[in-house]
């Protein structure tokens, strides 16, 4: 019996679509992670830099599955990479690069003879700093056959230990799929030595009976997606490993009495049945406004997001509005943080003294808090899925209260690696929403901080009652 390995994309298409926020995705990964997937695929972090802040936080929570982090086509990309994926307990850095003809002219810039030079100087830059290093061939199915047998001897001599095939386009059939791998093996014997995953699209509606006979054919792992890409379906090819891996002589770890009680949480927080990822309009490009819209327009908008304001609060974020809207368009993401720096602005009741956070990958995440109460100094301590978590736990035991997390988001405000983050935290109590923010270099910090930013409107408001 063979252990099929199954890499989750779901993260990668729903991050580059950008139709998620930061903690949908976060919960769709501890999800993946609760299913034991054997890897969870990321997008690239390119020049984003709350992306790389989220990467960072998902390394500290995911336990069991490797962290999969593309690194880009900059000569860069490595080390940018692995900055922000180290921490993982399991980090793969995967170069992924176009080598068909075409997208190697079009996306890459670049010609086979470079592209070779390029697919070598990457691959080893990777395995210099990470033990786990993956080749994945864009477009494979198109490629000139010896180029392809160069570009993978080639990452397989700079030290690859797993290779991914990838028939972008979804045009093959299972059959030409599985001649396609065979014929690869004859021309390359090195091919066997490492582990050989495939990726195929789903144009033709056969990606799941493609990636079945490449498995068959000597194939060790598939890439998939939870919901709604061209990706295969992970319950799909779940299924069908379950209903005849006796008979095709193959198994996986995936927990699938686990996955449609999953895929039904999943699909209540994001609305995903079977569209395309990125078909789904982002949240952010829902509202935008400019200087031209009236006080009662933004009016719509902040109670769109949730929120109820008085009319002296309202008034406060109209006025910060049109300063930013002088400058740019105003979508969802930024009135939430004006509304969350601006709005209910209250004494604080509780006061951040200091916070210990104690965090690794082989530790279990605990954070150790003081607060001022009333000019009494009280200590919270608690574990957590992660730095954040336990930070959050660790506030409720100082208050002896839990409120429900509505929303969680960081983003850069400046760039480089000392970047400022901005942490906003929504937080619902007896059905109304209270949000607050934080800023620090420190992403802990800022998340601590807007998280008694919310802590304090409500606990002010429950005096004034």
């Amino acid at each position: 019996m063979k252990k099929i390995s199954i890499t989750d994309m779901t993260l990668r298409r729903v991050t580059e679509s950008g139709a998620m926020s930061f903690k949908e995705r976060l919960e769709i990964a501890k999800s993946l992670d609760r299913l034991n997937v054997s890897a969870i695929e990321l997008a690239p972090i390119g020049e984003n830099k709350a992306e790389s802040i989220f990467i960072k936080t998902l390394a500290s929570v995911i336990r069991n599955t490797a962290l999969a982090l593309p690194v880009g086509l900059a000569d860069d990309g490595p080390e940018h990479a692995w900055e922000a994926l180290h921490t993982a307990v399991r980090p793969r850095l995967v170069v992924d690069v176009p080598v068909s003809s075409v997208q190697m002219e079009y996306i890459a810039r670049k010609k086979p003879e470079a592209m070779l030079a390029f697919i070598d100087k990457q691959t080893r830059a990777c395995v210099s700093i990470c033990p786990d290093v993956e080749f994945c061939a864009a477009d494979a199915s198109r490629a000139d056959p010896d180029f392809l047998v160069k570009a993978i001897d080639t990452a397989i001599q700079a030290g690859a230990s797993s290779v991914t095939l990838c028939d972008t386009a979804g045009v093959m059939l299972p059959e030409e799929f599985a001649k396609f791998l065979s014929g690869l093996y004859e021309q390359l014997p090195a091919l066997k030595d490492v582990f050989l995953k495939v990726l195929c699209d789903d144009q033709l509606e056969l990606a799941a009976a493609s990636v079945v006979r490449a498995l068959c054919e000597g194939a060790s792992g598939a890439k998939t997606s939870l919901v709604g890409t061209t990706a295969p379906q992970l319950r799909t090819i779940c299924g069908i490993v379950s209903h005849k891996g006796d008979a095709l002589g193959l198994f996986t770890a995936v927990r699938t009495t686990e996955l449609e009680r999953t895929l039904q949480r999943i699909r209540r927080l994001t609305g995903m049945e079977t569209r395309d990822a990125s078909s789904l309009p982002s949240q952010e490009d829902t509202i935008t406004y400019d200087s031209a819209d009236s006080i009662t327009s933004v009016a719509e908008g902040v109670r769109a997001l949730g929120y109820e304001l008085t009319e002296e609060d309202l008034a406060k974020v109209y006025e910060e509005f049109k300063q930013l809207a002088e400058k740019k368009p105003v979508g969802r993401k930024e009135l939430d943080a004006i509304v969350a720096a601006t709005a209910m602005q209250v004494p604080a009741t509780y006061i951040l003294e200091s916070y210990v956070i104690n965090s690794g990958n082989i530790i279990t995440t605990t954070a150790c808090l003081q607060l001022t109460h009333d000019d009494q100094r009280c200590e919270g301590i608690s574990s957590g899925d992660g730095p954040i978590d336990a930070a959050f736990k660790a506030m409720e035991g100082v208050t002896g209260r839990h409120f429900e997390l509505e929303d969680f988001r960081i983003d850069a405000v400046t760039e480089g690696k000392e970047a400022i983050g901005r942490a906003i935290v929504r937080l619902r109590n007896e059905g109304k929403l209270y949000s607050g923010s934080g800023i620090s270099t420190d992403i802990v910090g800022a998340a601590i901080r807007a998280y008694l930013g919310a802590l304090n409107k409500i606990v002010y408001e429950e005096k004034e009652v």
